[in-house]
């Protein structure tokens, strides 16, 4: 007899019993009912959990979509993404499960014709339904509907038809702005030096290695008459009057190349009068406004001035307009933020406007009767106004001489610039308020 097994069988018989006996006497009285009934179990054994196809592709579009558009926008193009897979699923289970006779005629086309079908069908679900007249029409149209305007009848509403365009609003575009790009380094005046310096010794370097590999014929040796005997030893000395014929036929050569290269680099006289005319006229900032400079003077009765005013406004390509009337003359020039300022130093420091003008034979200069005796009268320059315009108004400077402030305020008005002259007016009669009170 195995004594093992009968050591098991009897342990299960005894185990039999006493569940019988517990069983019988009632668990509640000794069991503790906080505890709980069965024992503690091993946890069952995980399986493999497999990932459902595609998720990983739409974790990666999902990432792409946000590098390209941003979260939030990638948000919404996957939302839509995601509606439109279920609308192509609902059609393909209704293509495969309804009945055609139940479903609306807008969706039985995508249903029975494949994918040509679902294409269409799609369109349709997409698109809005078509209005009774579009809305750019419904404002014209007297009842709001294109019957208005059927079997000859015409019946709008003239005034809501003008000449202005109405143009869409602007949407935003898909995507970010992409960042600007980077500025490029501020090198000072010894860098800049020092990398013209490395390029050229890197053209010198690929040239010499060029040489080296046959590519290009090597330079003839640069002899002169000072180092003839160092570079030609033995041919020096075998014929030494040819050889000097021949080294100083090549110092010919080279100086004759010498010139023609500086030659070629040299502008031509139309090429040097257009880098002048530039250097003296062209804007710096590259502005397309045109600059604006007005004057009051109070008296142009010196010849020499008015022709300093006249020849310089011509020489700096100025247009514009020098006014004189009885009582006083306003000077307005238009042209280059180089030639404006020019004229201003001409006109504020290098005119002295106070400079008598000799009678002839040389008498003494005549003054008018308002002048007091003892005193001459004050001449000055002040500038007024500077300011820019989108295009010039006068096409070359000219003078007009007018008897009244009234004439010269309506000649400027005809050309839309009576302010300039009212700002002239005022700016002399605050100028003479302030000494009265001084």
């Amino acid at each position: 007899v195995n004594a093992k097994s009968a050591k098991l069988e009897a342990f299960a018989n005894a185990e039999k019993q006493a569940a019988e006996d517990v069983a019988g006497t009632g668990a509640e009285d000794w069991q503790d009912p906080r505890m709980g009934k069965g024992g503690r179990r091993r946890d069952r054994r995980s399986t493999f959990q497999f990932v459902k196809e595609g998720k990983f592709q739409r974790q990666a579009d999902m990432v792409r979509l946000q590098a390209k558009f941003g979260e939030t926008e990638a948000r919404k193009i996957a939302a839509r993404e995601a509606r439109e897979r279920r609308a192509v699923a609902e059609r393909e289970r209704l293509e495969a499960t309804a009945d055609p006779n139940l479903i609306p005629l807008g969706a039985r086309a995508g249903i029975k014709g494949g994918m040509a079908g679902a294409a269409s069908s799609r369109a349709a679900f997409v698109l809005d339904e078509i209005p009774e007249a579009e809305w750019w029409d419904v404002h014209i149209l007297k009842n709001g509907t294109y019957d208005d305007i059927s079997d000859g009848k015409w019946e709008i509403k003239p005034e809501k038809i003008n000449l202005y365009v109405e143009h869409p609003v602007p949407m935003q575009p898909p995507m970010e702005a992409p960042p600007p790009p980077p500025q490029p380094l501020k090198l000072t005046k010894r860098e800049q030096k020092k990398l013209r310096t490395q390029r050229r010794q890197q053209r010198e370097q690929e040239k010499q290695e060029m040489i080296r590999q046959g590519l290009l014929e090597p330079p003839k040796p640069k002899v002169k008459i000072s180092n003839l005997m160092r570079v030609l030893t033995d041919e020096a000395t075998a014929d030494p009057t040819a050889i000097e014929k021949e080294v100083r036929q090549q110092m010919e050569e080279r100086a004759s190349a010498h010139e023609d290269r500086n030659l070629a680099r040299q502008l031509t006289p139309a090429e040097r009068r257009e880098r002048k005319i530039r250097k003296l006229f062209d804007d710096p900032t590259g502005s397309v406004e045109t600059q604006v400079h007005v004057y009051r003077v109070e008296s142009l009765a010196n010849p020499k001035n008015k022709f300093r005013v006249d020849i310089n406004a011509q020489e700096n390509r100025l247009s514009g307009v020098c006014l004189i009337t009885e009582s006083f003359c306003i000077v307005i020039v238009e042209g280059g933020v180089k030639s404006v300022r020019r004229y201003e130093k001409l006109m504020m420091r290098r005119i002295d406007w106070n400079a008598q003008v000799d009678g002839e034979n040389g008498a003494e200069p005549e003054y008018d009767d308002d002048t007091p005796l003892g005193e001459e009268a004050v001449n000055e320059c002040t500038c007024v106004w500077k300011g820019t315009t989108p295009k010039p108004s006068f096409k070359k400077f000219r003078f007009e001489t007018l008897r009244t402030e009234a004439a010269a305020r309506k000649y400027l008005q005809e050309m839309g610039l009576a302010h300039l002259f009212d700002a002239a007016a005022a700016c002399v009669a605050v100028s003479a308020d302030f000494d009265e009170d001084m």
